[in-house]
C-alpha cells in the first residue's frame, strides 16, 4: 500500500528507464577506455578508505565525485553518511533518518548548506527529514574540532557541509554539468539528477534539478513485524522534488552571486498507517567575495540567506499539524595571515521563528537568535602541522508561552539567555615519512534549544509526552582524541580513539510518570496512558575507537585486489543515573574486498554490527540484535560513443543485502526500531554522464 506513490510511472517505465541506461552502458562498453579522463570524473577514487582523522585545518571526511554518485540513491543525509569512521543515523525508515556523528544527534550535529545553517525542523524529531536530498549535492564535508568552529561551538558531533555550487566564486567558461538516473528494486525506486553550469568568464549560470519516487520498501524475507504489508513496509513511499537557480558575476577579484532554491518532500510515516508529511521549503541565499585585497586582510565573505520551511502532517490526507521555520542568517569572514598561521574569522547571525500549530502542539512559538565570533587558524612549521580555534555566540531564546494558541501549558511568556564560548586545538607531527601521530583538545558550550527548553505536550513521534526545562544550564563538555595514521604507495590506515566528558549533556530521558495528552499526571497503566520524558541535564561520559585501513592483496598485471576495512565503537554513560545514554550505535566492522582492472571494479563488502545490549532501562524495543549484510558492486568508467570525448561516464549495478538478512538499527528511537528494519534484497543500478 502508498499513497503517496507516483501515479504517473507504473512499472513499464521503470523497465523502460532501465533499459535505456544498459543500453547506453552496453555501447559504452565498446567506446576507447584511454580516452576516460579521471579528473572529470571527481578527485576522490571510489576504492579509497575515508579518513578517520582529518589533518589540522582539513575537513576529517570528504565525500565528492564517484563516491558519492554511487550512494545518491540514499533519499536521505543520514543514509548518505552512514557507515563512515563515526557515522550512524537516526533511521526512522528511509524518508526521515539524520546523521549521528560519535553518538550524537539532533543540535550537535550541525547541519549546513553552501556555509550556512539549515533551517528546518528535522532536530526537533525523529520523523522529521532534513529538505536536503543528496541528488542535489556535489560536495559532503564532515568537519570537527577547530574547523567545525567556524561555523558553530555547540556541534561537538560535528558540522555537516553540504555543497551544490549555485552560486560561483571563480570563473565559468564554457559549458558543464551532469545528467544522472538510477533506480532500485527494494522500494521501486527511480530517481534523476541534472545540474550545469555555463559562464562566459564574466557571468555564470547554474541551474540543477532532482527528482525522486519511491514506493514502500521490501522487508527482509524473515521479518514479520506489525508494519508489515503485503511483503513491504507500510506507509513507507515517497516523492520528492527540488531544484536550484543561480546566477553569479566573477570578476577577476570581486565575485557575487545569488540563488534560489527550492524543495518538496511528501513521505509516509511508517509508525502510523494514516500520516504522511508535505515538507517544502524555499531559501534565497547571497554570497559575495573581494580577493586578492592588499593589506592585513586578503579575502572578506559574505553569505546570507533567508528560509521559510513548512512542514505539514497529514492525516488521512486532513491537515493536523503545521511546523513552521521562517529565519535569516549571514555570515562574515576574513582572511589574514598572522602569528605564522593563516586565519579565518568574523560573525555569523541566525534568528529564526518556530512554531508547531495543530492536534501536535507540542511546543509553543519560539523566537532564536544566535550572534557568534569566531576565529580559525592554521598552519605548519616542518614536521608539524596545527590548527586552534575560538567561538563565542550569545544565545536568546524566547517562548510566547499560551499566546494566540490558547494551550493554558505553554504558561506565561519567557525567555532563556546564554553565552557559550568554545576553543580547540589540534596538531599533527610526522615523526617518518610515512606515519604522523595526531591529537586534538576540545572545550564545547552548547546553548539549550528552543524544544529543550519549552517542549510540553504529546508527541507522535516518539509515543510520549515531552517535557523541557526552562532553567536548563549551557551544555558543556571535554574532549581528547589522539590518531594515527601511515600511507605506504596505495596501502594506508588511520586510527583515532577519544574521551568526550560532559558536565551538562542534555538528554530526552524517561521517567516513571505517565500523562493524557493534554498533560495531566495519571496512572501508567490508564489506556492511551503517554510516558513522560524530560529534557533533563545529566554528566555524561562518551568513549569510542574508529579505524579505516586500505591494503593491496594482489597486483598483478593489470588487475588488483585490495582489502578494505572500517570499524567503529562507542561506549556512551549516563554517570548521574548510572546506565548506558540512550540511542547508540554498536561495534560495527565492515570488511571489504576489492578488485580492479582498467575501468571496471567490483567490490564485495560485509557491514556487520553487534548485539546492542547497552540500553536505559526504559528502552521499549531492549537489545537491538546484530547482523551481517552482504553487498555486491560492480562498477565501470566509460566514454560514451558520442561528445567527442568531452563526455565521461560511470555506471554501476549492485546487489544489497545478498541474503535478505533482517537487520534493525540500534541508533532509531525505540519506538520506532522493530517497525522498521533496514531493507531487503534489493537490485540497484545508475549511470552518470559528465560534460
Amino acid at each position: 500500500m502508498s499513497k503517496i506513490a507516483p501515479k504517473t510511472i507504473d512499472m513499464a517505465v521503470r523497465r523502460k528507464t532501465l533499459l535505456i541506461a544498459f543500453i547506453l552502458l552496453g555501447a559504452a562498453t565498446h567506446a576507447d577506455a584511454d580516452s576516460v579522463s579521471e579528473n572529470n570524473l571527481g578527485s576522490v577514487a571510489i576504492t579509497a578508505p575515508p579518513e578517520v582523522i582529518g589533518l589540522p585545518g582539513a575537513p576529517t571526511q570528504v565525500l565528492e565525485g564517484p563516491a558519492l554518485f554511487e550512494k545518491q540513491d540514499a533519499g536521505t543525509l543520514g543514509a548518505l553518511l552512514d557507515g563512515l569512521p563515526g557515522v550512524s543515523s537516526t533511521w526512522y525508515g528511509p524518508n526521515s533518518n539524520r546523521p549521528v556523528i560519535r553518538g550524537l544527534d539532533a543540535h550537535r550535529v550541525g547541519i549546513f548548506t553552501n556555509g550556512l545553517p539549515a533551517l528546518d525542523a528535522s532536530a526537533v524529531s525523529y520523523d522529521h527529514n532534513a529538505p536536503i536530498n543528496p541528488l542535489s549535492l556535489n560536495k559532503v564535508e564532515i568537519l570537527r574540532g577547530p574547523q567545525a568552529l567556524l561555523y558553530s561551538g555547540g556541534a561537538a558531533g560535528g558540522i555537516i557541509r553540504t555543497e551544490n555550487d549555485a552560486i560561483a566564486m571563480q570563473p565559468v567558461n564554457g559549458v558543464t554539468g551532469r545528467v544522472q538516473t538510477q533506480g532500485n528494486t527494494g522500494a521501486k525506486e527511480t530517481s534523476g539528477a541534472a545540474s550545469v553550469d555555463a559562464g562566459n568568464g564574466l557571468y555564470a549560470l547554474h541551474f540543477d534539478g532532482f527528482l525522486q519516487n519511491a514506493g514502500n520498501y521490501r522487508a527482509p524475507g524473515g521479518f514479520s513485524g506489525q508494519s508489515l504489508a503485503d511483503g513491504t513496509i507500510r506507509n513507507s513511499a515517497s516523492r520528492q522534488r527540488g531544484g536550484t537557480l543561480g546566477l553569479s558575476y566573477t570578476g577577476a577579484d570581486t565575485s557575487v552571486g545569488v540563488s534560489i532554491g527550492q524543495s518538496r518532500d511528501i513521505y509516509g510515516v511508517v509508525i502510523d498507517p494514516v500520516t504522511t508529511i508535505d515538507m517544502r521549503s524555499t531559501t534565497i541565499n547571497l554570497k559575495a567575495q573581494q580577493r586578492n585585497m592588499p593589506g592585513f586582510v586578503r579575502q572578506i565573505t559574505l553569505e546570507a540567506n533567508h528560509t521559510n520551511y513548512e512542514h505539514q502532517e497529514l492525516n488521512n490526507g486532513t491537515p493536523a499539524t503545521t511546523f513552521l521555520n521562517k529565519g535569516n542568517s549571514f555570515r562574515l569572514a576574513l582572511d589574514s595571515t598572522a602569528l605564522g598561521l593563516d586565519w579565518t574569522y568574523g560573525l555569523q547571525y541566525k534568528q529564526f521563528d518556530f512554531s508547531a500549530l495543530g492536534d501536535e502542539s507540542f511546543l509553543p512559538q519560539t523566537h532564536t537568535r544566535n550572534l557568534g565570533g569566531f576565529a580559525v587558524g592554521k598552519g605548519a612549521s616542518g614536521a608539524w602541522s596545527y590548527s586552534v580555534g575560538g567561538r563565542v555566540e550569545r544565545v536568546r531564546v524566547a517562548s510566547d508561552g499560551a499566546g494566540n494558541l490558547g494551550v493554558a501549558r505553554f504558561g506565561a511568556p519567557s525567555a532563556h539567555q546564554s553565552t557559550p564560548m568554545s576553543a580547540s586545538l589540534s596538531a599533527a607531527y610526522q615523526f617518518h615519512p610515512e606515519w604522523s601521530v595526531i591529537a586534538q583538545l576540545s572545550h564545547n558550550e552548547r546553548a539549550p534549544a528552543f524544544d529543550e527548553l519549552y517542549a510540553n505536550g504529546p508527541h507522535d513521534a516518539t509515543g510520549a509526552y515531552e517535557l523541557g526545562d526552562p532553567n536548563l544550564k549551557t551544555e558543556r563538555s571535554n574532549t581528547v582524541e589522539a590518531g594515527l595514521k601511515w600511507q605506504r604507495a596505495a596501502a594506508k590506515f588511520s586510527a583515532t580513539a577519544y574521551l568526550s566528558d560532559y558536565q551538562n549533556y542534555i538528554g530526552l530521558l524517561g521517567t516513571s510518570l505517565c500523562r493524557d495528552g493534554v498533560g495531566n499526571i495519571q496512572s501508567c497503566s490508564t489506556p492511551d496512558a503517554l510516558p513522560q520524558y524530560n529534557y533533563t541535564g545529566v554528566r555524561a561520559r562518551l568513549t569510542g575507537l574508529e579505524f579505516s585501513g586500505l591494503w593491496p592483496v594482489l597486483a598483478q598485471s593489470a588487475h588488483s585486489v585490495d582489502f578494505r576495512l572500517v570499524a567503529n565503537a562507542v561506549r556512551a554513560e549516563n554517570l548521574t543515573q548510572g546506565e548506558p545514554l540512550p540511542r547508540i550505535a554498536p561495534l560495527t566492522v565492515t570488511p571489504a574486498l576489492i578488485w580492479r582492472h582498467d575501468l571496471w571494479t567490483a567490490q564485495l563488502d560485509a557491514p556487520m554490527a553487534a548485539r546492542q545490549t547497552r540500553v536505559p532501562a526504559n528502552d521499549a524495543a531492549g537489545a537491538t540484535p546484530g547482523y551481517v549484510l552482504v553487498n555486491v558492486k560492480l562498477t565501470r568508467q566509460f566514454t560514451p560513443p558520442f561528445g567527442g570525448g568531452a563526455v565521461a561516464g560511470q555506471w554501476y549495478v549492485s546487489l544489497n543485502n545478498l541474503t535478505d538478512r533482517t537487520a534493525y538499527v540500534a541508533s532509531s528511537i525505540d519506538s520506532m526500531r522493530l517497525l522498521a528494519p533496514k531493507p531487503g534484497r534489493s537490485l540497484a543500478a545508475g549511470v552518470q554522464l559528465l560534460f
